[in-house]
């Protein structure tokens, strides 16, 4: 395991915060951010002057810098907040410095920012600390700069280029690790979101004795459907956790017809419906694009192809595609699990079953339901992992 993917590991990332930070430390962003801060070759070769004297000092220069911090108030009880702390992060700073004039401006090295991003969160430094301490880290590593250019007889000309390359990269260092920062600290806010949305689901769905799995297994099919339609990863996510969603209505519905074992009578039937619309106004009013998707997919998940479905009367397209694949997810679960006003189906039953009697052509949307076939394979292993607990 690299050192990369041990940190998301063990920041324990969601699956949007991973794809973040993979795009922020990818070869197009990197070379995005050469490009900005205008770093060419000719940067590299100055900087490769003063490259030996530099690592020589650095660890001169990691302590002079946290000397300064300790000077002040704020960082100094960031610093001292606990036993060891301040050793350690010499340390961090004493090897950032040998890296930067190792001149392998490569991956891995830019990888290391990460770790810088994250530190501050863990530790709650704020970016307009790190930023603020930034000036007189400038000037600190341009005095340094300074004398080993001195000392290898380097006229002054030549040393003012060598600190405006180096100050280049370390401007792109500090950037990455203020992006990463916030990207953490984001992340972190959206595990927190999907927590909530999690516990408001299974509010709407708690009197059924197979909930959680229900919820589990209808969301992550209705995101194979996509992937198999060819939706981007981020839909995908945004499906999957707004899927589950679909019926938070029902928490509107009175327990004599929402748990009752026989037909609904038409009556009954009708306040069945409503909770489409329950839902809707439920999720809508939220600055939550996550709530938003899901207002969307409880209001159409029961629209039918045709026009013929509730509540709308909606036909073909004019259904959201997030709605005609969570329709096609939701049936499928819902056929193949015992309810408490039917047995379990097999899964050729309720494909046969959903080909024959609710048709593509008229309950379901033809192209969502050849990517759900498509996608069988994958579902039924989905199926199987979540039954089984894994």
């Amino acid at each position: 395991m690299d050192k990369f993917t041990e940190i998301l590991q063990k920041n324990d990332m969601s699956a949007k915060g991973i794809t973040g930070i993979v795009n922020l430390f990818s070869q197009n962003h990197r070379d995005l951010m050469f490009k900005l801060a205008n770093f060419t070759q000719s940067d590299i070769n100055n900087i490769s002057k003063i490259s030996s004297c530099m690592k020589e000092t650095a660890q001169n220069i990691a302590n002079s810098f946290y000397d300064y911090l300790l000077l002040i108030e704020d960082t100094k009880k960031i610093i001292l907040s606990k036993d060891g702390l301040l050793e350690r992060l010499k340390i961090t700073q004493t090897e950032y410095i040998k890296s930067l004039f190792n001149l392998s401006y490569n991956e891995n090295y830019f990888k290391d920012r990460i770790a810088i991003g994250f530190a501050h969160d863990t530790f709650n430094i704020s970016p307009s600390i790190y930023i603020g301490s930034y000036g007189y880290y400038n000037y600190l590593m341009s005095q340094y700069i300074l004398k080993c250019c001195e000392k290898n007889g380097i006229d002054l000309t030549q040393a003012l280029n060598i600190i405006n390359s180096v100050q280049k990269i370390i401007t792109i260092d500090i950037t990455l690790a203020i992006e990463s920062y916030y990207k953490k600290s984001t992340d972190d806010v959206y595990k927190i979101e999907q927590a909530s949305f999690n516990q408001l689901v299974t509010i709407a769905e708690y009197k059924d004795e197979d909930t959680g799995k229900h919820i589990s297994r209808m969301s992550n099919f209705a995101k194979v459907i996509a992937s198999s339609l060819g939706m981007d990863a981020m839909y995908q996510e945004q499906l999957l956790h707004a899927a589950p969603m679909h019926d938070i209505g029902k928490v509107g519905i009175p327990d004599n017809i929402l748990l009752k074992p026989g037909k609904l009578t038409r009556e009954e039937f009708e306040i069945m419906k409503s909770h489409c619309e329950k839902g809707y106004n439920i999720l809508n009013n939220s600055e939550s694009q996550t709530l938003k998707n899901g207002a969307v997919i409880s209001l159409s998940h029961h629209e039918n192809f045709n026009g013929t479905g509730y509540p709308k009367g909606l036909k073909g397209e004019d259904i959201p595609l997030e709605g005609r694949i969570t329709k096609i997810a939701d049936v499928f679960d819902a056929l193949v699990n015992k309810r408490i006003y039917k047995p379990a189906f097999t899964i050729d039953e309720t494909i046969k079953i959903m080909k024959d009697e609710m048709k593509p052509e008229e309950a379901f949307d033809p192209n969502c339901f050849n990517a759900f076939l498509n996608g069988i394979d994958e579902i039924i292993e989905t199926k199987n992992t979540i039954d089984a607990g894994v």
